[in-house]
């Protein structure tokens, strides 16, 4: 196996990820658009490269990390890209979560230019990518997974979505309509218990426990109640709603409960919160009730 990869983006799930690599004795080139991650990945070991380009001429595998369809389309097909340094028979895994109609064209230009693509995104969050549990949503033919399991396989445990990508982003984007609703619900249920003088932990405790329960309730609702910080930011969880309401309307579909989820985050960001932990939620949520 391999073990020198990239990794473009060092964000909440992307340094955690570096750290994991190293740890399991793989060497990492990386690149990130914030000054301020450069010092802290070389600190864990990697090797901060100037462009996606220059990660690509070092790495045959690199992993794609970054937040939204913009960042994903620009390092792998921009002027300073992946494609542009990446050789042929080396493969892309893009872990990012994005509207299926970008996943599918980056996937053709790789094939154009003959790199393999995965299509992987992921459910768990910055701790599980920590301790290597992730849920991988992996969708790729499988003589191009087969020799990437091994990588993958040090930040979580593969599910195979099927053979063509974009079949990852679909699995993915199904999963980000409960966690949002999951999450504008259990502020909205810490509210409820504030305002019939029930003491919110002990509600909390009780939901998380019983047969609503889940691990994303439970790490929610501890992080609001603590002030500490949530599994998930304000603006990518924005753009993941945004992204399942998109393809809901392709299929006429109405998603009643998805669409009022997404109310809550487009709010939110509207107020200013995109680059805040989403546990901020709470507050807008309080501003509607005081006005």
């Amino acid at each position: 196996m391999n073990t020198t990869i990239g990794i473009i983006g060092l964000g909440r799930c992307g340094m955690p990820a570096v750290k994991r690599f190293v740890e399991n004795g793989f060497k990492v080139y990386g690149y990130a658009r914030r000054p301020e991650v450069i010092q802290q990945f070389a600190n864990l070991g990697g090797e901060f490269m100037s462009n996606p380009a220059a990660v690509a001429t070092r790495a045959p595998v690199v992993i794609v990390m970054v937040l939204n369809d913009d960042q994903v389309i620009d390092v792998i097909t921009g002027p300073q890209g992946i494609l542009k340094g990446a050789a042929e028979g080396s493969t892309v895994i893009c872990m990012s979560t994005i509207n299926r109609d970008n996943l599918d064209w980056m996937a053709k230009e790789c094939e154009a230019k003959k790199v393999n693509f995965i299509d992987c995104p992921f459910t768990g969050g910055p701790a599980r990518v920590a301790n290597g549990t992730l849920t991988l949503i992996a969708a790729a033919p499988e003589p191009v997974l087969s020799p990437c399991r091994g990588i993958l396989e040090v930040i979580g445990k593969i599910t195979l979505a099927g053979e063509t990508p974009g079949m990852g982003q679909a699995v993915k984007h199904c999963n980000q309509l409960l966690v949002t609703a999951i999450h504008t619900a259990a502020i909205e249920l810490i509210i409820l218990a504030q305002k019939t003088a029930v003491d919110p932990k002990l509600v909390c405790d009780v939901v998380g426990n019983g047969i609503g329960g889940n691990d994303y309730f439970r790490l929610l609702s501890k992080a609001i109640l603590d002030k500490t910080a949530s599994p998930g930011g304000m603006g990518q969880l924005w753009k993941d709603i945004n992204i399942v309401i998109t393809s809901s309307r392709k299929h006429n579909l109405p998603l009643l409960v998805a669409t009022a989820a997404a109310q809550y985050f487009n709010m939110s960001v509207a107020q200013g919160l995109a680059n805040d932990d989403s546990s901020k939620m709470m507050e807008v949520m309080l501003k509607m009730i005081e006005k």
